[in-house]
């Protein structure tokens, strides 16, 4: 990939800049990627994942608690099985694929422009801190990140190709990766409709005409369409009740907050982003390329800002993560079209720069100098707080939903804490019935993000400890 990328073409200054932040991206999504705990739903992704169950077993798992498809629990599963059913298995996954995106985007890039702006743009991915803390969750949404920059690379390819043979490598790669894409995470279908309304767009503006492209459109449309009925009727979309459509704030931001760490550098880029788009307007309007990272851009937030406007809402910055690709991709190919070379160069320099030191206010460097703060549920300190007492039962919760697990929780939570447990050597008992038929002190765990209701009737309260990452630890008496 390094060789793909061409380094060797520049001076060894900016090859040993290029070279040092690709190394930061490495270190930043590898290094301490186990300091915290599972959040909630890496805990789902945890037992989903359980590689001692049956791949129908796994199958009815993701049906019951996720709104995402299939694949990926399926290769994380396998994974558990090659490397053993740990959580920094799953954690691993993330991270190979997020460090592989590096160079993907910067490959992708290329295809787009024959000057040296992927490097700008392979920095940028770098060091960007929502990619990177996304590369170390056990989380579909950075593998689907990887599929779509690649589908994108064989897609260009396809389209720039001149070859009269139909069944080439790039004809079978793009239908592969962009399908492949749609079943790690739906979201990818709004790739597929950007592709298919830009070269709707090409033949009536261009007169372009792409056969081959065409043919593997609808190849890929109908297995999409395939998918579909599959997916509406496998999954229900109760489980992203949750969101919210976004209010008038949104638009001002477009989640550039999130995606480069503050609101002070998603304000710059965003900016950045559109004074660019203002400034080269003019060479932009014959560049096809450019024009379709428009088109992806707009539809990235325009479909499910529509379909959440008159059907559910949907839109969540993680869900449209691959909105990254064309901001930073429109961002690097823009600066570079800049003719005077000292405010190409100024620009090009801030930009590298923010992003660097925008890390010395996150964990990811801050940690090398001084204790990491952590925001996930601190599950090992109220093991510890227990093993440490002398009553050794736990349960999970109180409320009737927890208590008759129509949620799951009790199993996915009970599932991660019997690992640690064991990992550990405690002799803590977790009640499977919770302080049902229980009488005497124990211990109760629960996630104030859900919900932490008080023990049964004639039931005493001993000790309430609020512990990092919203976790109540408390001693019950139960009569």
């Amino acid at each position: 990939m390094f060789k793909q990328l061409k380094f060797q073409e520049n001076n060894l200054l900016i090859c040993s800049v290029i070279f040092l932040i690709i190394l930061l991206g490495f270190v930043f999504r590898f290094y301490n990627m186990n300091y915290e705990n599972l959040w909630l739903d890496e805990i789902y992704s945890f037992w989903v994942t359980d590689p001692y169950v049956s791949f129908a077993e796994t199958y009815f798992r993701v049906q019951t608690t996720e709104s995402s498809p299939f694949l990926y629990f399926f290769l994380v599963k396998i994974c558990n099985k090659i490397f053993g059913y740990d959580p920094i298995v799953g954690r691993c996954f993330s991270a190979f694929f997020g460090f592989l995106s590096i160079f993907s985007v910067g490959i992708l890039c290329k295809k787009f422009t024959r000057n040296k702006s992927y490097l700008l743009a392979t920095c940028l991915i770098s060091l960007n801190i929502f990619l990177i803390v996304n590369s170390q969750e056990m989380r579909v949404y950075i593998f689907t990140f990887f599929l779509i920059s690649l589908s994108l690379i064989f897609f260009l390819d396809l389209y720039k190709e001149n070859k009269n043979k139909i069944f080439t490598k790039n004809f079978i790669l793009f239908p592969f990766f962009i399908f492949t894409a749609i079943l790690s995470h739906p979201f990818a279908i709004i790739v597929l409709a950007s592709i298919i309304f830009f070269l709707i767009l090409d033949y009536f503006l261009f007169s372009s005409n792409h056969i081959k492209v065409n043919i593997s459109l609808i190849l890929v449309t109908i297995l999409t369409i395939g998918f579909l009925y599959h997916y509406v009727n496998y999954v229900s979309l109760n489980k992203i009740g949750w969101i919210e459509q976004p209010g008038i704030k949104f638009f001002t931001n477009f989640y550039f907050s999130k995606f480069f760490g503050s609101r002070l550098l998603g304000i710059i880029h965003l900016l950045t982003l559109v004074i660019l788009l203002i400034c080269l307007r003019k060479k932009i309007e014959r560049n096809k390329e450019i024009i379709f990272l428009i088109i992806l851009l707009v539809f990235s937030y325009f479909i499910p800002l529509v379909y959440g406007f008159f059907i559910k809402p949907i839109i969540f910055p993680k869900y449209i993560i691959f909105v990254l690709i064309p901001i930073i991709l429109i961002i690097s190919i823009l600066v570079f079209l800049i003719e005077r070379e000292t405010i190409k160069k100024l620009l090009i320099s801030f930009l590298i720069l923010i992003n660097f030191a925008n890390h010395f206010t996150e964990s990811t460097l801050k940690q090398f100098f001084s204790e990491r703060q952590r925001f996930n549920p601190n599950f090992e300190e109220a093991f510890s707080v227990i093993e440490e007492s002398k009553i050794k039962k736990l349960s999970f919760y109180t409320n009737k939903v927890n208590d008759e697990n129509e949620n799951l929780i009790n199993t996915v939570i009970s599932n991660y804490s019997q690992l640690m447990l064991n990992k550990k050597g405690y002799k803590i008992e977790i009640l499977k019935d919770g302080p049902k038929n229980i009488e005497g002190k124990i211990w109760n765990i629960c996630l104030t993000i859900i919900s932490c209701d008080k023990p049964p009737d004639k039931s005493n309260v001993l000790e309430e400890t609020l512990l990092e990452g919203g976790l109540k630890l408390s001693l019950w008496e139960v009569r």
